[in-house]
């Protein structure tokens, strides 16, 4: 059963330089606007109880879809069906009323909603101990912090029960225990028949939470399916994008630092664990200089791994025209997911990045028992002879 039907949705912005711009077009009869195209011809359906994640770049138009679905903007053109009630988590703090309390805020916004007070009574436990705002609650939220603002404001959409959940990067404000906490709820919601669509940043909560996903481009659905398939895309799309401007900028630099990495290069696009992972890099100066090299370790949603840097290691690098340099990093601990490594290039202080480069690679799944980011090496014994506890 589809819950959500868009059908040829579009949305057109009149845009005016100067807000006298608006007064001239009335009484001249003449454009003094040009006209913003946000959406064009969206055709989506989403089914009762299924995730559907949003990707694209900023601008894209993945806020304004979100905010015509939950019916906070009208579409110019097309026709939007929802059925049920709809929680969204739209702009920060979009809906509360600064001067009213965290307690207030959530009786306006769920009797707007169409909670009578007895059924909001029932509820406020639920959002004061999900929230752990405590006596906060009883302030005005202007003086909450963005994060108290993203506890507050999930705590009060989850407790309406809604049958469709909006969220819109809201949740990527907030601190790292609450954020677990809501994807917790979040997955919750879903196995109980809820539907959510949300829209993030990190493709890894994408991938782990979502049935299907989306990628908006320039205002349409440039591709949909599968989060793992629609993902890859985009990020390939992004890389290329992103290596366009470096090269760009690798030019720009060289003019301006003397310094650069004219090549970047790994041994593996996919490496086991346990095996050996070399990086070759290369780098130009115009003058001998002294330079620091390092290698940061990312997973794919940004979450930073580990950083080796030949300033630490008590490294000396001097450039005189050219250098090459190859990093080893034997029995490569990185267990199954997708990562990045980039190559820093920075001043001898450390301080001044001259130039950065950037490849992906990925670490296949070795076994069914290989969980977390790395495996630790460890040994094992049991009933060591002449060992005790009393020595500890």
């Amino acid at each position: 059963m589809d819950i959500i039907e868009l059908k040829g949705v579009s949305k057109v912005y009149r845009v005016y330089k100067k807000p006298a711009d608006r007064l001239k077009e009335i009484l001249l009869r003449r454009s003094f606007s040009y006209e913003k195209v946000a959406l064009k011809d969206i055709n989506l359906k989403v089914r009762k109880g299924e995730a559907l994640g949003i990707v694209g770049e900023n601008g894209a138009g993945k806020s304004t879809l979100l905010s015509i679905i939950s019916g906070v903007l009208e579409p110019t053109s097309g026709e939007v069906k929802v059925l049920g009630r709809v929680a969204a988590i739209l702009e920060l703090g979009a809906g509360f009323h600064p001067e009213f309390t965290g307690i207030e805020n959530a009786y306006m916004y769920a009797s707007l909603n169409g909670l009578s007070k007895g059924e909001i009574d029932k509820r406020l436990d639920f959002i004061a101990e999900f929230s752990e705002l405590g006596d906060l609650l009883h302030q005005p939220i202007k003086t909450y912090s963005t994060g108290m603002v993203v506890r507050l404001a999930f705590s009060v959409m989850i407790a309406l029960n809604p049958q469709v959940f909006i969220i819109d990067e809201a949740l990527s404000v907030g601190d790292i225990h609450f954020q677990k906490k809501s994807f917790d709820k979040i997955k919750e919601f879903k196995e109980s028949g809820g539907t959510l669509i949300f829209t993030t940043h990190s493709t890894y909560q994408i991938t782990n939470v979502c049935d299907r996903a989306i990628w908006i481009k320039d205002g349409r659905i440039q591709m949909e399916g599968d989060p793992f398939s629609v993902v890859k895309e985009y990020e390939d799309y992004m890389r290329e994008k992103d290596k366009i401007e470096q090269e760009h900028l690798q030019v720009q630099r060289a003019n301006i630092t003397h310094a650069y990495i004219e090549d970047f290069r790994l041994s593996h696009q996919e490496i086991r664990p346990g095996e050996t992972l070399k990086a070759w890099i290369r780098i130009r100066s115009k003058r001998r200089e002294k330079v620091v090299l390092a290698i940061l370790f990312r997973r794919n949603d940004n979450e930073l791994i580990s950083v080796y840097s030949t300033k630490h290691e008590g490294v000396e690098i001097v450039v005189n025209e050219s250098v090459n340099a190859v990093f080893s990093f034997p029995e490569f601990p990185l267990l199954h997911g997708k990562y990045f490594a980039d190559a820093y290039l920075l001043d001898e202080a450390g301080a001044v990045i001259y130039d950065v480069k950037s490849l992906p690679f990925d670490v296949p799944k070795e076994s069914v028992v290989d969980l977390g980011i790395f495996r630790i090496k460890a040994s094992l014994e049991l009933n060591p002879i002449g060992y005790s506890f009393s020595k500890l």
